[in-house]
């Protein structure tokens, strides 16, 4: 029989569950996370696509050994309880014990969505070499994973890293998590979105407007409005890039990284994105930081947080840290 792993990563658009060996995702099944109505029927279609997933493979063999589950926090990992989940209104879960239940009682190992992928990338990808770095995801929200001496810091209660929702317009917009002016208000897919609907209400965008028809608005067809030369959508992506220079600056002003990695699906715009972003930190670091911070994109093709669920699932005896397989 072959060991094998689960693996899933639970986005606020999209959920990825896959199977792995040792050092290799062999299969993987993508669902839109609107379909699952419940954490409850989440379990239920784990259980039924793992094992579907074992009988496509060429390891029908194959016996999970433990499970690894990235998912939107905040959580108690060494209770296996989701506290909440400002995009799925999930609260109070005890997702480890039911799925246990359901699994013969193999090791679950949850972690936040952001610090899985943050390990995903440090272990695997863009961040490998890197003793201090900053993961950040861009998409649906905004996330992100501290790794400071290739440790993640998670902080006294678990709860460090949530760099979305550190406030950056004190009166700015309403935040999914009840405060005002966050990050991930004013600089995530959901927030473009919102002020491209803005647009469209006020019929300030004809491109945008016939990109869209009778389409769901998307983030990604403001970045096309701004391809076609929309000067309004242009405004909204230079507003976005100043707020997310200024968040990035204040976590270089605080950690002092050697990187930081951007990811998420929002960062699939990198070219356009980026050097906006790097100008509005250079206003607001010090000289002798400025160019001293490498600006890296993920590089784990939309699968980091599958890579970290995979490291979790493996090293679900041990400390979970960066530094046992990234070790310069």
């Amino acid at each position: 029989m072959t060991t094998l792993y689960g693996v899933v990563d639970i986005g606020g658009t999209k959920t990825l569950i896959g199977i792995a060996t040792e050092n290799k995702i062999i299969e993987t099944r993508y669902l839109k996370t609107s379909d699952i109505k419940s954490p409850e029927m989440l379990i239920d279609i784990l259980v039924e696509e793992f094992d579907l997933l074992i009988a496509l493979s060429n390891y029908k063999d194959g016996i999970l050994k433990s499970v690894g589950i990235s998912i939107p926090g905040p959580l108690n990992r060494e209770e296996g309880i989701i506290h909440f989940t400002g995009n799925l209104n999930w609260s109070n879960f005890r997702i480890v014990e039911y799925l246990q239940k359901k699994m013969n009682q193999i090791p679950i190992i949850i972690d936040d969505d952001a610090n899985a992928a943050g390990i995903g990338e440090a272990v695997y990808g863009a961040g490998r070499g890197y003793k201090n770095q900053i993961y950040v995801t861009i998409s649906t929200g905004i996330g992100g994973a501290i790794i400071i001496d290739r440790q993640i810091y998670r902080g006294s209660r678990d709860l460090a890293g949530e760099l979305g929702h550190i406030t950056v317009v004190p009166d700015g917009p309403p935040c999914s998590c009840g405060n005002f002016g966050c990050l991930e208000a004013l600089a995530s897919g959901t927030a473009i979105t919102k002020r491209g609907q803005q647009l469209l209400i006020q019929e300030q965008s004809v491109i945008l407007s016939k990109l869209t028809g009778k389409k769901t608005l998307t983030a990604e067809m403001i970045f096309e409005a701004v391809r076609q030369g929309d000067k309004a959508c242009y405004s909204i992506i230079e507003q976005v890039c100043r707020y997310l220079g200024i968040g990035l600056a204040n976590l270089v002003q605080i950690f002092n990284p050697e990187a930081i990695i951007l990811g998420g699906g929002i960062m699939n715009q990198s070219s356009l994105l980026i050097p906006k972003i790097e100008t509005e930190m250079k206003l607001r670091l010090f000289k002798v930081q400025q160019g001293r911070v490498n600006i890296e994109i993920a590089s784990l093709n939309g699968q980091s947080g599958l890579w970290g669920a995979l490291h979790l699932a493996k090293n679900h005896n041990t400390a979970i840290e960066v530094e046992q397989t990234c070790r310069i």
